[in-house]
């Protein structure tokens, strides 16, 4: 079988690094990158984040951190605050209509996750729909359908 890692064609692709705490710094890269790709094929954007939490329940994340660290970024780094402090200092909006905005995302939220609890899960047979690019030589990175039907019921 082969692996995604023994291909070359990786090693060509154009890439950008971007401050993905930087909202308006995102919003261009992504602009950049669709033109990029309309007009030239596919680029790589690594996006520098922070994560507040840790990676699952086993990891809390306040191991290899202090608090204070991130406490410390989410004050000073965290996107929705800085796009928030720019909406207010150029008096794009007021406080009260940034909470009223707010408040209407939280309700389309809680109501999309209310509809997710409620669907059906799909079925195992559409575990790899849409999830890769024909025409590679690889379908799925580190399996194929065939390895995966033997184990799903």
């Amino acid at each position: 079988m082969m692996r995604a890692g023994a291909l070359t064609f990786f090693v060509f692709l154009p890439s950008a690094f971007v401050d993905g705490m930087d909202a308006l710094a995102v919003k261009q890269a992504c602009k950049f990158a669709k033109e990029h790709a309309l007009k030239n094929g596919p680029i790589i954007l690594e996006m520098d984040t922070y994560r507040y939490h840790g990676h699952s329940m086993s990891d809390p994340g306040s191991t290899y951190r202090t608090r204070d660290e991130i406490s410390g970024v989410r004050q000073e780094r965290d996107p929705i605050e800085r796009i928030r402090k720019l909406i207010l200092s150029h008096e794009l909006a007021t406080e009260k209509e940034l909470k009223d905005i707010e408040k209407e995302f939280r309700k389309e939220v809680d109501e999309a996750i209310a509809q997710a609890k409620e669907s059906s899960m799909p079925d195992p047979s559409e575990l790899f729909t849409n999830v890769h690019v024909a025409g590679f030589g690889v379908e799925v990175f580190g399996a194929d359908r065939k390895e995966v039907r033997a184990v799903l019921p």
